[in-house]
């Protein structure tokens, strides 16, 4: 009788925990797989590639994610920080880190900085989706970019920002 218990526990211990590693697996699954079923980039930024290709020099260089720069580059022929053709760049791994410190970072002095080491005009602010750099979905603080000592609002709609690196 006892040895019939002791099993019975175990089949017991063993479904709760099967049943638990589901459940946190599944719910984990999902908050890592939502961000690739939303549009990568929006109705707003795709519309905003008008105003780069009209208003900014085929030099310029974009601070954006890799879906932003994928846009960017594709619609307009300027160079994103990763996206497209970076990854045959020196150092993606380190674009990659750089680009997501930018959006991540509190300092505005700090993103400044990183954006003049890779000689970047402008930065790509999505709105309304987050970013992937490369290391996973980030959301962005953007509130460093209304430093008017750093950066300068050049374009805006309900989608994007678009900064202009001091």
């Amino acid at each position: 009788m006892v040895h019939l218990v002791r099993n019975l526990v175990r089949v017991l211990f063993l479904v709760a925990v099967l049943l638990l590693t589901a459940t946190y697996g599944m719910a984990n699954v999902q908050k890592q797989g939502d961000p690739w079923l939303d549009p990568v980039v929006t109705k707003g930024e795709f519309d905003s590639t008008t105003w780069i290709k009209t208003n900014t020099q085929p030099t310029d260089h974009f601070q954006a994610d890799i879906f932003g720069g994928e846009l960017i580059m594709g619609m307009t022929t300027r160079i994103p920080i990763v996206g497209g053709d970076w990854a045959n760049a020196p150092d993606p791994i380190s674009n990659m880190r750089d680009s997501q410190q930018i959006y991540q970072t509190n300092s505005a002095g700090d993103a400044y900085a990183l954006c003049k080491q890779y000689n970047l005009s402008y930065v790509f602010v999505p709105l309304n989706r987050q970013v992937f750099c490369g290391f996973g979905w980030i959301s962005i603080n953007a509130t460093k970019f209304d430093n008017s000592d750093y950066f300068k609002l050049k374009y805006s709609n309900e989608d994007v920002r678009i900064y202009q690196v001091a």
